[in-house]
């Protein structure tokens, strides 16, 4: 093997493009260079002087490359450009569970003077193995879900959830929670 096709190699095995300190110990462990001679200097030289097989990337930046990799580098790059572009707009595709959050807030909006029908939906989701949107449907219709409280002043808050004791009033419980009945 020439120092040339040794040179070739290297930069075949690191990519088509490679840094002068990278090449230079690979091509100097392949081939045979004269004791007393300054290899470096000599693997430079044979780059320099055959600008057909090689290329020095920007001058003075030890970035050297193969001519013919030119082509090869730049569908490369362009690949990997479209590779990104691709990545975004599969990262903006809403996933299954944005559908079916979705799905089961317009089931919700949709049935929500009818919760009867809105079984169908929960049995649906039942057999697809959405037990998280079954879970919350069936909580729904069944009148269980959590319902937001109301701030009233302070730390003071109103609870539809709770009765009130009609003999006592309403009851502020522990937290400072008021708890007054839900107008069914």
């Amino acid at each position: 093997m020439t120092q040339k096709e040794a040179i070739i190699k290297v930069l075949n095995d690191l990519g088509g493009r490679a840094k002068l300190a990278d090449i230079y110990p690979r091509v100097i462990k392949m081939v045979y260079f004269k004791p007393d001679s300054d290899k470096q200097a000599t693997i430079r030289t044979i780059m320099l002087r055959d600008p057909g097989i090689f290329r020095q990337k920007e001058k003075g930046s030890g970035w050297w490359e193969l001519v013919s990799y030119q082509e090869e580098i730049v569908e490369r790059d362009k690949e990997i450009a479209e590779l990104k572009a691709e990545v975004e707009r599969l990262q903006e595709v809403s996933t299954e569970d944005d559908f079916v959050k979705r799905f089961v807030e317009e089931t919700k909006h949709f049935f929500k003077h009818d919760r009867k029908k809105a079984d169908i939906v929960r049995q649906i989701m039942i057999k697809v193995g959405r037990s998280d949107a079954d879970k919350e449907l069936d909580a729904w219709i069944e009148g269980k879900e959590q319902k937001p409280s109301i701030a009233v002043a302070g730390n003071l808050v109103i609870n539809k959830e709770t009765n009130i004791d009609k003999n006592y009033g309403p009851n502020i419980e522990h937290n400072g929670t008021l708890s007054l009945p839900d107008n069914k």
